[in-house]
């Protein structure tokens, strides 16, 4: 399993490389932080709502 997904990353442009680590660390970083996240989003929606 790890060696297609290392052959598969290898034939990948440098850019595509690059979008998928910040896209790893931005999931990781969203599933660390999640109670942030959600207090945010529903900070959001009350501020809209008007409460």
């Amino acid at each position: 399993m790890f060696k297609k997904f290392k052959v598969w990353f290898s034939a990948q442009s440098d850019t595509t490389k690059g979008l998928i680590i910040v896209g790893l660390i931005c999931i990781i970083g969203i599933i660390l932080r999640w109670d942030a996240v959600v207090g945010g989003i529903r900070h959001g929606f009350d501020f809209y709502s008007g409460k």
